[in-house]
């Protein structure tokens, strides 16, 4: 399915400001523009309802990270997309999934990196260990936690408030791919309450370029075994 193609280049590097809105070939898309918050800086969300949407039936809701490349090549960097719309339609036609609600959050351009890392991970590294990171983080610090706290308590809120959702646990999944993989694991691990589901497409588990004399994996994955919610009534898709 070409919604799992070329995931690493389709992280995208867009922040807020003007930028054209994405055409979709099915359902509707509402943009929030430069969506205020008091965890990190603002940006873009763009909120697709899939056909038949008439705010009568509650649904379920799919938080996605680089909002920007999820819609339409027409309105990213480098003409390529996610195709959410187009994907999700053909499913819903066949009868293979449930109607959903799909809200696409922006990145944040050099501040991705920044945002997307697992910081109570990296902090189990010593700090010559965190150094092999910081050129990713440029002058930034990790602000994953701050951004997990604008999903859960601004944008997720906003999103039931304005539209019928299904705004349990079970309905409330996050997907993401690359870096957008590894906080997607972190989201479902910080806040195992809010979120049922996880989608970690390409997870990139080195965090920087190499994989040699790495510590990063291993720091992930011992807070993984420690934080990883149970099975029972949570889905994780790698």
């Amino acid at each position: 399915m070409r919604i799992f193609a070329s995931l690493l280049i389709l992280t995208g590097l867009q922040t807020g400001g003007i930028a054209q809105v994405p055409q979709v070939s099915c359902g509707s898309l509402t943009r929030w523009e430069n969506f205020k918050s008091e965890y990190v800086d603002a940006r873009h969300i763009d909120i697709w309802t899939p056909p038949g949407y008439d705010g009568k039936k509650p649904m379920p809701v799919l938080y996605m990270h680089d909002g920007q490349m999820l819609f339409d090549s027409n309105a990213t960097w480098n003409k390529q997309a996610w195709e959410v719309d187009d994907v999700t339609g053909k499913l819903l036609k066949e009868n293979r999934i449930r109607a959903c609600i799909v809200v696409g959050i922006w990145n944040n351009g050099a501040k991705r990196a920044a945002e997307y890392i697992p910081a109570k991970a990296m902090r189990q590294l010593k700090e010559a260990e965190i150094a092999l990171f910081k050129p990713r983080l440029g002058e930034y610090e990790m602000l994953s936690d701050a951004y997990l706290q604008f999903i859960v308590r601004e944008v997720k809120p906003a999103v039931d408030q304005a539209f019928r959702t299904l705004s349990d646990r079970k309905n409330t999944f996050i997907a993401g791919s690359s870096m957008g993989g590894l906080i997607s694991l972190y989201a479902i691990c910080e806040y195992p309450d809010v979120f049922g589901g996880a989608a970690c497409l390409s997870t990139h588990w080195p965090g920087i370029f190499t994989n040699e004399n790495n510590p990063i994996p291993k720091a992930i994955l011992n807070y993984v075994d420690l934080q990883l919610p149970s099975p029972k009534n949570h889905r994780i898709y790698f």
